[in-house]
């Protein structure tokens, strides 16, 4: 009986320091400049190889609260679309991941978050007389860390969300500055700005990859 008591003791201390001080939901959007280094082919007969720089997209938004052991929730989509240096060369990745993560570290100075992603990937490429499509799910590892200092304005971030099976590799990192503009304000707007890289290394319904997407964003994020 001791024993049970400890474990429940030990459960629910671990679970209070990996949830939320408060209810908060969070949105934002970004504006990624993506340039694209690598190869794309499908079935081994046509690659694309060069690429133009595109300005693509991401909107998510995120749901924290208090209660112990249920997981905080982000939903996050998604676009890239690439053009190729030829007439008729294109790359399009549209992602939608679903994560569950706690809080480990929640105070003024740090803060960490850790959980899953399930990351739906759905694609197409097309290379002069190849126009395929191909999809699949992606279970990652999510990690999140700000860093900032008490009563100033201006934070660091960092976040990861990464898988690798069977040498399959499918990374997406990002770092980067937040300002915010009004701190105190029941509904608070932070400008960000930081620098994106997305590692494909994989294949998927016969589309093989081995690229790094990476550029600078832009983005506004919103919190109440």
């Amino acid at each position: 009986m001791k024993k049970q008591l400890l474990a429940l003791t030990l459960l629910t201390g671990f679970s209070n320091g990996a949830a939320a001080d408060m209810l908060g939901t969070y949105f934002g959007a970004d504006v990624w400049q993506s340039g694209v280094d690598g190869t794309i082919t499908y079935k081994n007969e046509s690659a694309v190889t060069s690429y133009e720089d595109t300005y693509n997209y991401r909107m998510y938004v995120k749901f924290e609260h208090p209660i112990p052991l249920i997981p905080n929730a982000a939903v996050s989509f998604s676009n890239v679309d690439v053009e190729g240096s030829s007439a008729g060369e294109n790359i399009n990745l549209k992602t939608i991941d679903f994560t569950l993560y706690y809080e480990f570290l929640d105070n003024d100075i740090v803060s960490l978050d850790a959980g899953l992603t399930w990351r739906q990937l759905d694609g197409s490429f097309e290379s002069g007389s190849t126009d395929v499509s191909f999809s699949g799910p992606l279970p990652m590892g999510y990690a999140y860390a700000e860093v900032g200092l008490p009563m100033f304005p201006l934070k660091a971030f960092a976040m990861v969300n990464a898988i690798g099976i069977t040498g399959d590799v499918y990374g997406d990192a990002e770092i980067g500055l937040a300002f915010k503009l009004n701190p105190g304000y029941v509904l608070d707007w932070s400008i960000r700005a930081g620098y994106r890289i997305q590692q494909l290394d994989f294949k998927v319904d016969d589309v093989k990859a081995d690229a790094t997407i990476d550029g600078v964003f832009v983005g506004f994020e919103g919190h109440f």
